[in-house]
């Protein structure tokens, strides 16, 4: 049976296999570790084409990372530098807004009334605990400014100088009781003072007293100024009557009037440095006491202008 195995096909087989291993054998110690370097090369070689792929693509990821974040934080510079331009711009837009507006109502104010000098100022400060709302404003001595000066807007009245500094002055409103103005109903033609008080001031009202018990006043009708004292104008606008009502002791009646000027909030106004018949109770308060009674309608004595408190 062996001696048959010898000639089987397994055997040819296995036999083959042994001389084919034994050549490789040989062969490989012939030409030493050069096939196994070979072998080594022939396999790393794609690993290291991909490793060196990754390692390329990797850098220049990195370097693109890199340039993109320059590119942003230059772009984002760039960006707050024009928000900062366009800011500035908006500024001096506003600014030349606020100014045009007040050029505007100079020129409105001056076609209607030839005889009056303005001087545009602005509120620079406040009393948080005047509950008067006095302010100060941005013009003083050497604009040319004086104690007991008008200030206005092109909407009315809004009060007058009552101290005045260099470069500054302090403004009393029509909510001061130191603020008494003769003024005149324009419908019914009734005239008074105006005054206020703290509660009156606080609901953002002033009230023209000294009415007679004749007076016609009803609510809407529009109360100016009588420009009989010389501290203020003829016809410069107060404010719009709410209702009558009478005083405490029940017999006298005052009308409660609206400013037209929102003193409590305005922002820029015009000083009244000079105007047609400012003054004139100053001239005749040297004349005779007759003479006085004769040229004042007021019901009560107005102060000349170098008083602290101002009148109508």
């Amino acid at each position: 049976m062996l001696k048959d195995f010898f000639h089987t096909r397994s055997f040819k087989i296995l036999l083959a296999s042994v001389f084919v291993l034994l050549g490789l054998m040989l062969y490989t110690t012939s030409v030493g570790s050069s096939v196994t370097a070979n072998l080594l090369g022939f396999i790393s070689a794609p690993m290291q084409k991909i490793s060196t792929g990754v390692t390329t693509n990797a850098a220049v990821l990195a370097e693109d990372v890199t340039v993109s974040n320059e590119q942003l934080q230059a772009e984002n510079d760039a960006l707050k530098e024009e928000i900062t331009k366009l800011r500035e711009q908006l500024v001096d837009y506003y600014e030349m807004k606020q100014k045009n507006e007040q050029y505007e109502t100079v020129l409105e104010l001056k076609k209607a009334n030839k005889d009056y000098q303005m001087l545009p100022a602005t509120v620079i400060g406040r009393d948080p605990n005047d509950v008067f709302y006095s302010f100060s404003i941005d013009q003083g001595s050497l604009n040319g400014v004086s104690k007991n000066d008008p200030v206005i807007t092109g909407d009315g009245v809004v009060g007058w100088v009552s101290e005045v500094y260099t470069t500054s002055s302090r403004v009393t409103t029509l909510f001061s009781p130191n603020t008494k103005i003769g003024a005149i109903a324009k419908k019914t033609r009734d005239t008074g003072v105006t005054g206020c008080d703290i509660q009156l001031a606080d609901e953002g009202y002033i009230k023209l007293a000294y009415l007679t018990s004749e007076n016609t006043i009803e609510a809407g009708d529009i109360i100016t100024t009588t420009g009989l004292s010389g501290m203020y104008p003829k016809d410069l606008l107060i404010g719009t009557v709410k209702e009558l009502r009478y005083e405490d002791n029940g017999v006298s009646q005052y009308a409660l009037v609206e400013p037209f000027v929102d003193v409590k909030n305005v922002r820029d106004v015009f000083v009244l440095t000079d105007f047609e018949g400012k003054g004139e109770i100053a001239i005749t308060e040297s004349q005779s006491d007759d003479d006085k009674a004769s040229a004042s309608p007021s019901p009560s004595p107005s102060p000349s202008p170098s008083t602290s408190s101002e009148g109508e």
